[in-house]
């Protein structure tokens, strides 16, 4: 079998796993790539791949990102993200019996760091809600920073929202989450006001709707993720919030859910939708510093004495 088939079995396979079209096409560009560097080097068939070719490509992408990006954290990054795309295509291959041994176990994904990330202060939240008008738009914008802080909704969940999907007498919405998965998120009482408010405003208008998804543009078309992420970089450069993106309020939601006794980090696992409480488990340790943080603004050894100096 080539391996251009192979992957194109590998892609259906992925659909009939209910995958969506991002992960889908996400794969596709990533195994092309792959595809397209064996090529230039005589390997077209399954039974050519070696794990020594798989290496080599590896190489070749840890010498592409340092001659890009330099030798960053980033650039680690994106090879760990390359290579499991491919060991989980090799994977495929051999419980397809494409390959007669187990190359992805032999796959040696690079260490990558892991920074700790600061997550958005009170005040800093201020600032953002603060950027705002009272206009339709403005209250819109504000529904989806205090969504994204109250539930800790990914930006394409976000986006995803239907009217419907609010449950606002019982505090709730249900999302369709990652991998078609869904799920129930709580929602404050707050926000739900605010909510409820954008909607009135919404409806207001003298302009024909659909109410189907909860968030629409001035053209009464549901806001898109590139939207909303422009919608981030324009806060980010009005507030001089440099590190300011969609993802930083999802890490806000979970790190206070933990500082603030909301709930354990089981709970915390079923509202993110993570199918791994492992990828939950950062937030234990996040929490962990911004709650010894908070605490040592009050109480320092060194407050507590005398400091002498030698001249």
């Amino acid at each position: 079998m080539t391996i251009p088939q192979a992957i194109e079995a590998f892609l259906i396979d992925q659909q009939l796993r209910g995958n969506t079209p991002k992960t889908i096409a996400g794969y596709r560009g990533f195994l092309r790539r792959f595809c397209n560097w064996l090529t230039q080097r005589g390997i077209t068939t399954l039974p050519r791949l070696t794990i020594q070719a798989i290496n080599e490509y590896q190489l070749y992408l840890d010498r592409k990102q340092r001659e890009r990006h330099g030798a960053g954290k980033m650039a680690k990054r994106s090879i760990k993200t390359y290579m499991q795309h491919i060991k989980a295509f090799l994977a495929f291959c051999y419980a397809e019996g494409f390959i007669d041994e187990p190359l992805n176990q032999k796959v040696k994904l690079p260490k990558t760091e892991r920074p700790i990330i600061e997550v958005l202060t009170n005040e800093e939240v201020d600032v953002l809600l603060s950027c705002f008008s009272r206009s339709e738009t403005g209250l819109r914008n504000t529904v989806i920073i205090l969504i994204m802080l109250d539930c800790g909704l990914r930006l394409s969940e976000v986006a995803g929202i239907k009217t419907d999907d609010i449950n606002f007498q019982k505090g709730y919405i249900t999302i369709m989450g990652k991998g078609r998965k869904g799920r129930i998120v709580p929602l404050g009482l707050k926000v739900r006001r605010v909510c409820m408010a954008y909607i009135h405003k919404r409806r207001g208008a003298d302009r024909p709707q659909d109410d189907t998804f909860f968030f629409l543009t001035k053209e009464r078309k549901p806001l898109t993720t590139a939207a909303i992420a422009s919608l981030m970089g324009r806060l980010k450069e009005k507030t001089g919030i440099t590190r300011l993106h969609a993802h930083l309020f999802r890490h806000t939601f979970a790190t206070n859910f933990l500082v603030y006794g909301l709930g354990d980090v089981y709970e915390l696992s079923r509202i993110l939708g993570h199918a791994d409480i492992r990828t939950t488990e950062k937030y234990l340790q996040l929490a962990s510093y911004y709650t010894i943080i908070e605490k040592r603004r009050h109480i320092s050894y060194l407050d507590r004495r005398t400091l002498t100096r030698r001249s």
